[in-house]
């Protein structure tokens, strides 16, 4: 069978090397370079974890998103992930966290509890507010997506597919399974599998319908030498508490610290809306400004903006016409189901699973 993937991206290129390892003869075409440093799914470190408040099914869905990192990993000979176990902080009643702690309590996933005091004396970098409880899971941490695509890629070469980077890509037939790019470079193949992300407004307004492309300004930065022992004993914050959303990447295994603040989001398009802001480091600290009292002593290492679509819910979208597979939507929580969301397209494509089950099961329906 001959498949052109459409974007190289962690799911897209897990998708190529599985139909690869499965016989197909398979095209992966970038409109960048392979892998592409501005995809949403290149960064330093990114999160896997088990809270999901209100969706029960993507909590359940985490431990297969564990399983496909296990088998990727075996495949790759290398293991590109810290577990440093995960904290949240629940601030209010019914805030984030707490919703949260309720889904584990349904399902039976363990998490221990952490009061304030002990918060201040684990995380003295941190100001937590005296109604502050910590919920901490040890299961979960941090994957290294840079790493991980760069031995990807070097999987694909290994496997026989054939990288088609620096090709944008202007016109899908599903009717034909025609993909035409920007040169005029024309690729035919019998199934073709949309994993393109930000871009997928642009080659299919109609499928794209139903969801938005934001874009995310993401602050690095180094911590004053005082607190260089108590970061390098900080697990992975999933959300600092109240209703924010701000989390925490320490600085894990080489990675740089990295803060976010998902409230400092807008909808932008990622031809169009890339560059920084003049101040945008400050935009972000700002939010950070209790959490992290002396953030004005962190040192601003990088920023950079990062592209997703928000679908309904924020539930994956995949979708069939034709020839095509069409998958979108991560939503900023992607990432940690990527080697998971690829299995699955192939399978999808080789006919192993059913699109409509599989459509179901990565949109966290129950």
């Amino acid at each position: 069978m001959q498949v052109i993937v459409i974007g190289a991206g962690a799911a897209g290129m897990v998708a190529a090397l599985r139909l690869s390892e499965k016989g197909c003869s398979v095209t992966l075409i970038e409109q960048g370079e392979i892998p592409h440093p501005r995809a949403a799914s290149f960064d330093q470190h990114r999160i896997i974890r088990h809270l999901y408040p209100g969706q029960d099914a993507y909590v359940r869905l985490v431990d297969h998103a564990f399983a496909a990192w296990d088998r990727l990993w075996a495949r790759l000979g290398h293991k590109h992930m810290a577990e440093t176990g995960v904290l949240a902080v629940s601030i209010d009643p019914d805030d984030w966290t707490d919703r949260g702690r309720a889904g584990l309590d349904r399902l039976g996933i363990p998490y221990r509890v952490t009061e304030v005091a002990e918060l201040r004396g684990r995380l003295p970098q941190f100001q937590f507010p005296d109604r502050a409880t910590g919920i901490f899971t040890e299961r979960g941490g941090a994957l290294f997506p840079d790493r991980i695509a760069i031995d990807l890629a070097e999987a694909l070469r290994q496997s026989g597919v054939t990288l088609v980077p620096r090709e944008k890509v202007i016109a899908v037939d599903p009717n034909v399974g025609r993909v035409q790019t920007e040169s005029g470079a024309v690729f035919l193949a019998d199934r073709i599998v949309y994993s393109g992300g930000a871009w997928a407004q642009h080659l299919f307004p109609d499928l794209a319908a139903n969801v938005t492309t934001y874009r995310q300004a993401i602050l690095y930065v180094a911590a004053p030498a005082k607190w260089s022992h108590a970061w390098a004993e900080t697990p992975v914050i999933v959300d600092l508490g109240g209703e924010s959303g701000c989390y925490v990447l320490p600085p894990v295994d080489g990675c740089d610290l990295k803060i976010c603040a998902p409230d400092h989001r807008r909808k932008g398009d990622p031809e169009l809306h890339a560059a920084l802001d003049e101040n945008e480091d400050q935009a972000v600290r700002a939010f950070f400004r209790y959490s992290l009292p002396d953030l004005a002593d962190y040192r601003t290492l990088y920023m950079k903006t990062c592209f997703y679509t928000i679908a309904p819910d924020d539930r994956f979208q995949l979708t069939r016409r034709d020839r095509l597979i069409f998958f979108s939507g991560c939503s900023g929580h992607g990432y940690k189901f990527a080697a998971l969301n690829g299995e699955k397209l192939a399978q999808v494509v080789l006919g192993e699973a059913d699109l409509e089950a599989t459509a179901k099961l990565l949109g966290g329906y129950d």
